[in-house]
């Protein structure tokens, strides 16, 4: 019994080194030196007089043994938060680590602001935020909580879905790119103008527009830029490179400054639903349920109705 903190230790060292993919990157993730968790991992295998990993100067591979081995420690690891989350919650104050992915985009211009206000409230909270890059994936394992940006509702029953918000999106554009753009066009109307493409939507060169007064339309336009990252579309957008679909939110401002002006009064892209997932209701602390309420009390001025 004395030595079973000491196998947990290893146990987790084990789990957090598959995890991550490598000695290096664990040690990086959770600020261990890679040598440390090399010798826990090499005392849990003495222990086991099994190999759980194959590590050489080249190569980083879990033996068969060791992915049956981290199943039964992610398991473990689950019920141990569980029981540390229930005690928590006796005291009604949240505490622990929450580990949240979320687009890069969301991460920088407002989720790690609120993440930091909500430590202040809660000073026995820890956040860790992995930045994504918005596209449905599989849930990580490491997460509690993921944010999911998506034009179609979600259909993966294995995930507790809460809608935190549909923040609506404009087309945007430097004012010198607007002649030539009809100030009101209806559906077979629009020219096909310089723009810049996100990579999020399956065809970033044909657009899907709404109007209050026409049925929804598709226009192709000419991509002269596509990236993964809006805060570079907003860029391009800013340059004059071509016009770009941005949240309201991220644009407004710009806006206001006439350094971007609205194309197309009227038509706008489809609102984004952004979702908070978690795996299952049961797993979800205090922590995780309350950080959740503080994302979708900030996110709520971002459902706004028309312009």
């Amino acid at each position: 019994m004395d030595d079973l903190p000491h196998r947990f230790e290893e146990l987790m060292a084990f789990v957090n080194v598959v995890e991550a993919g490598g000695f290096n990157a664990a040690g990086a993730r959770f600020g261990v030196p890679p040598s440390r968790l090399s010798r826990a991992v090499a005392a849990l295998e003495r222990e086991l007089s099994l190999s759980l990993i194959v590590r050489t100067s080249r190569r980083f591979a879990v033996t068969d043994v060791g992915w049956r081995t981290y199943e039964d420690a992610v398991t473990i690891r689950a019920r141990c938060q569980e029981l540390l989350a229930s005690a928590s919650e006796s005291q009604g104050e949240p505490t622990g680590t929450l580990r949240v992915a979320c687009p890069m985009v969301l991460a920088s211009q407002l989720v790690g602001g609120i993440a930091i206000a909500f430590m202040a409230r809660y000073p026995r909270v820890r956040i860790v935020i992995e930045s994504t890059d918005g596209r449905a994936r599989p849930f990580s394992e490491p997460a509690d909580l993921a944010l999911q940006p998506s034009l179609e509702p979600l259909r993966d029953s294995s995930m507790v879905a809460r809608t935190l918000v549909r923040t609506r999106y404009l087309m945007v554009s430097a004012p010198q790119l607007q002649h030539g753009i009809p100030a009101a066009p209806g559906p077979a109307d629009f020219p096909c103008f310089p723009a810049v493409g996100w990579s999020f939507f399956q065809n970033p060169a044909l657009w899907s527009l709404q109007h209050p007064e026409h049925a929804d339309s598709e226009i192709a336009v000419d991509i002269r830029l596509t990236t993964d990252n809006l805060l570079l579309v907003r860029e391009a957008a800013l340059a004059g490179v071509g016009v770009a679909q941005l949240p309201k939110v991220l644009c407004q401002e710009a806006i206001e400054a006439g350094r971007l002006r609205v194309v197309a009064p009227g038509w706008s892209p489809p609102r984004m639903t952004i979702y908070a997932l978690y795996p299952s209701r049961r797993a979800l602390t205090l922590t995780g349920r309350k950080f959740i309420d503080a994302l979708a009390e900030a996110m709520a001025p971002m459902d706004q109705g028309e312009a």
